[in-house]
Formats: structure tokens, sequence, C-alpha cells
């Protein structure tokens, strides 16, 4: 099998020629695999010249299209042969990697989901979605709550020194200064909290409160805590997301 590679500005159509076996397995992963070092993650295969196609080479097709996806990107085939149409819609695979008649409707797949990521708010970069369970130590606040174990907030930064998060008094009867004397600076507080991005598993820390400031809504509040334990390994990941996330809002549209 042979493989012509065409590389654009944001993506690269590979045409891949003669029949596609596990001998040329390795071939195709190695190209998709120094597209992507390049920083190219969304691809083509036009596979109209393909004449035949093992179980072993459509195992590399989907090797290299979640290879893509991990990337943010995207794969789709273009132009299969019969033959390759008829063992991949058999297989099922056409329910994972989309398929196109023609490599210009392949090639406007491809535009169209450049550009959707591309128009996508920051998401990618904010963790304020994301939930974060307070507990306090003391019985003193844990009373103020009305016994309650666990508050919840919403993260809004997080580096691998200490975490904000915004917390909303509003179910509790708190107001911004109230929830300030449930916060006092210098004060401890459990957290448990996930960043996807990072691990599946959750951070578990001993943070102590830096400060607290109101939002501008009456019963909601920006806290910042520092961490008081936590793992070098995690504090590192933390950091490193930190900065991952500061880089790529530099390079998202608008910034």
């Amino acid at each position: 099998m042979k493989i012509d590679k065409s590389q654009f500005d944001d993506y690269a159509i590979l045409t891949l020629k003669g029949e596609f076996d596990t001998f040329y397995c390795p071939t195709l992963m190695a190209e998709v695999d120094d597209l992507i070092d390049r920083g190219v993650c969304h691809l083509v295969l036009n596979m109209r010249l393909v004449k035949f196609i093992n179980s072993t080479a459509l195992g590399a097709i989907i090797k290299a299209y979640k290879r893509c996806r991990a990337e943010q990107g995207e794969l789709v085939i273009a132009q299969p042969s019969a033959f390759v149409r008829d063992v991949i819609t058999k297989v099922g695979i056409d329910s994972l990697v989309d398929l196109h008649k023609e490599e210009s409707a392949a090639t406007e797949a491809i535009l169209a989901h450049i550009e959707s990521h591309r128009q996508e708010p920051a998401s990618a970069t904010n963790v304020d979605s994301e939930k974060v369970l307070v507990r306090f130590s003391d019985d003193t606040r844990n009373q103020m709550i009305g016994g309650a174990h666990v508050l919840v907030g919403k993260i809004a930064n997080v580096d691998g020194e200490k975490m904000q998060f915004l917390w909303s008094g509003a179910k509790e009867g708190f107001n911004a200064d109230q929830a300030k004397a449930l916060f006092f600076a210098g004060s401890e507080v459990h957290l448990k909290f996930q960043v996807k991005m990072i691990k599946k598993s959750f951070f578990e820390v001993t943070a102590e409160i830096a400060s607290v400031e109101p939002t501008g809504d009456d019963d909601t509040v920006r806290i910042t805590a520092h961490y008081k334990n936590i793992s070098d390994a995690d504090s590192d990941a933390l950091g490193q997301f930190a900065n991952d996330m500061a880089f790529l809002k530099t390079q998202l549209p608008g910034q």
C-alpha cells in the first residue's frame, strides 16, 4: 500500500492506494502520529484506491480515529471503494467513523468541525462548571449552616497552590456579609473536587481561606483557599493544568 499526503493549515488528506493489510498498519499510524505531533489532528482518509482491507487494518482506522479525537480533532473517510464500503458497513465502523462519497464532502465536514471548535466559548479553558464539595471540621460553623456536612461551590480557578471557588448562601439563608463570616480568613476547610481533564478520581485537600470577596450578587462570594496538604503529584498536575489553560486562552479568538 502507498500513502500520498496532502497537508493544509488545519487538516491533512491521506490517500491510500493498494491493499491495506496488517503489514501496512504501522505505516498509517506513523503518518497519523507524525501529523498530530505537528499539530494536525483533523484527517481525511481517501480510500477510493484501496482494493482490499483486512480486520487488522480496520482496527488501525479505529485507533487513528481515537487518536485524533483524543486531541480534539476528527477523522473521516472519503470515497471508500466498493470493497471498503462493504466491509466497513458490515462491521459497523460507519457508526463510529463518518463516510463521505466525495472528498469535497469529507473536507467540508472536517472544516465544519474545525470551525465549530473555534466558535465554542472557552469551555476547554474554564472549570467553573465543576463543583467543589466543602466541609468544615469545627462544630461552630457546622451549626451556623444548620448542621449540614457539605456545602457545594463552583470552581472558578485552580492551580497547584490554591483554588478560587464561588459559593451562594441563598439556600442556607446567608447573604455575602454572612458568608464572609463563615469563610473567614485563616480558617480551615476540606475541599473535594474533580478536574476531569487531569484525572477521573477526586482531589481531596485541606485548605486555608486566604480571602472572601463579594461578586456583586447579594448572596454569592468568591473564596480563595490555599492548599495545606496536597501531594507533590497532585500539585504538579494542577499547576501544569493551569499553565496549559492559560496558554490555550491566548490561542483562542478574541483573547
